[in-house]
């Protein structure tokens, strides 16, 4: 029977997304271990090239709910204090029903206030897709029997279109801040004659690291980071509170998602416990996350399993692993840590 109803779900969200409703962005867990996705500024925020997969599979209890994956290539351009990169992205809910996709160019450069204070605004834009297959939907019987949609059709089964992302964050050796505004070109989506649209997406994110144990002789530096996320698009607003406990080559995380006593679209915003695990292994970080669904459906829709995997290279010969106060990153030191002369050389406005 539940799992009748989160079929019901699923197929009213693909619906809802083909018709006027507007529909809602990815949402990774892992918010930095999908950088680029997360903030433009990210881009270049590593010492040399770095390759990173995102895989997210949601709702695995019910068979074709969603599946979101990401690639990304970045690189920091020293000579010019700027990070380039791409980034692809391609979401599928329901087994292939509605899809979308995109592939955009990165960019961002960095301001050096002074030695440790630094701004990187940034700018995104990408080529999007999105395309529903009218053959692959379904519907739901009065015995919970499931069977293919008769006669489904739409005016228009797919669409292109060129869209935009702005942001700016600031960082120093203990702590970051930033925002993100995405969506910013208006685009009717719709694959009926009601128009449709993507609303604006705001993030704002930030954090700070506390070493509380510095790096000696035959032992590696203990530190957390404490961390938050806030998203609001159009009626739908979210907030991740988390914090990570690192101790090379390890790294913990647990998230809490949602915003106790305030509902969104008549939902309680009350989300998930997120738990997450990463390992570092040489130029490379493996990380696993698990969303535990707080709501009535725990039992039922088997949480979200996600999957990131970041290879660094062409890495200088200053930096041997991640010391920055962002989790997954490089640049940069904690509270309580050395010198910053294990960063990189940049150039200072002051």
């Amino acid at each position: 029977m539940v799992k009748r109803f989160l079929h019901i779900i699923l197929v009213f969200f693909i619906l809802a997304n083909a018709g006027k409703i507007s529909a809602q962005d990815v949402s990774f867990s892992q918010v930095y271990s999908a950088p680029l996705y997360l903030s433009p500024s990210f881009a270049g925020f590593t010492s040399g090239g770095r390759v990173i997969l995102n895989y997210r599979d949601q709702w695995p209890g019910v068979s074709n709910t969603f599946r979101s994956y990401s690639f990304s290539y970045d690189e920091y351009l020293s000579n010019y204090n700027s990070g380039v990169g791409v980034l692809f992205l391609r979401d599928d809910q329901g087994g292939g029903q509605l899809v979308s996709q995109n592939l955009g160019v990165v960019y961002a450069y960095e301001l050096a206030i002074n030695r440790y204070l630094f701004v990187r605004p940034g700018l995104q834009f990408k080529y999007s897709e999105r395309k529903i297959d009218p053959s692959r939907l379904t519907q739901v019987g009065p015995d919970g029997e499931v069977f293919p949609w008769i006669n489904a059709e739409f005016p228009v089964d797919q669409y292109r279109k060129l869209d935009a992302t702005a942001s700016a964050m600031v960082y120093s050796q203990d702590f970051w801040l930033g925002f993100t505004v995405d969506n910013l070109v208006k685009n009717n989506i719709g694959f009926t004659d009601v128009e449709s649209t993507i609303p604006v997406k705001t993030v704002v994110y930030g954090g700070a690291r506390w070493v509380y144990k510095p790096s000696g002789l035959g032992y590696n530096e203990q530190s957390a980071s404490f961390a938050f996320m806030y998203r609001n698009q159009q009626t739908f607003q979210q907030l991740d509170l988390g914090v990570y406990w690192n101790t090379y080559p390890i790294e913990v995380g647990v998230w809490y998602r949602g915003i106790p006593g305030i509902s969104t679209e008549n939902l309680s915003n009350n989300d998930a416990l997120i738990f997450s695990l990463g390992v570092n292994v040489g130029t490379v970080h493996f990380a696993y996350s698990y969303d535990l669904t707080l709501s009535g459906l725990s039992g039922y829709s088997g949480g979200s399993n996600e999957f990131s995997l970041i290879y660094r290279f062409n890495r200088g010969p200053i930096i041997t692993r991640p010391i920055g106060p962002i989790p997954c990153s490089e640049p940069a030191h904690g509270w309580g840590s050395s010198s910053s002369s294990h960063r990189p050389q940049r150039r200072s406005l002051f």
